[in-house]
C-alpha cells in the first residue's frame, strides 16, 4: 500500500516538473484604449518588436507619435498596442505621457526577463485642417 502512494506521489511530481500545470487564462498583454469614431485615420502604425539574449535581463524601447510636426490640428482617438506573443511570454506596454484626446503619445514597452516582445501598435485620430 505504502508502496503504491510513493509511486503515485513520484508519478505526479514528474508530470509536474516535466509539464507544469496549465494556466487559467492566456495572458495577454494587448492594450486598447479610446475608441474609434466615424471617420478616424490611421495615424501611425508600426511593429514594435526586440528580441533579448541575456537570460537575466530586460529590453525596452519608447515609440512617440508625432515623429515630426503635422500640419494641421491632430486628435488621438484610439491606441490600439495588440500583443503578438501571446500566452505570457511577451512584454508589457503603458503610456507615459499624453494618449487619447491629445495631439501626442508616447508608449514604453518592456520585455520580461529573458524575454522579447512584439507589438503591433496603430494609432487613429482625425487631423484637421
Amino acid at each position: 500500500m505504502a508502496r503504491g502512494i510513493l509511486i503515485t506521489v513520484l508519478l505526479v511530481t514528474c508530470l509536474y516538473v516535466s509539464n507544469g500545470w496549465p494556466t487559467k487564462e492566456s495572458g495577454n498583454h494587448t492594450i486598447i484604449i479610446g475608441r474609434r469614431r466615424y471617420n478616424d485615420e490611421i495615424l501611425f502604425q508600426k511593429t514594435v518588436t526586440k528580441t533579448n539574449w541575456n537570460p537575466w535581463g530586460t529590453v525596452s524601447e519608447d515609440v512617440t507619435y508625432p515623429v515630426k510636426q503635422v500640419p494641421g490640428r491632430i486628435i488621438i482617438t484610439e491606441i490600439d498596442a495588440i500583443d503578438l506573443d501571446g500566452n505570457d511570454n511577451g512584454g508589457y506596454g503603458y503610456i507615459l505621457k499624453g494618449g487619447t484626446d491629445t495631439d501626442y503619445v508616447t508608449i514604453h514597452f518592456k520585455s520580461q526577463k529573458g524575454r522579447g516582445y512584439k507589438f503591433d501598435l496603430t494609432i487613429f485620430g482625425r487631423i484637421y485642417h
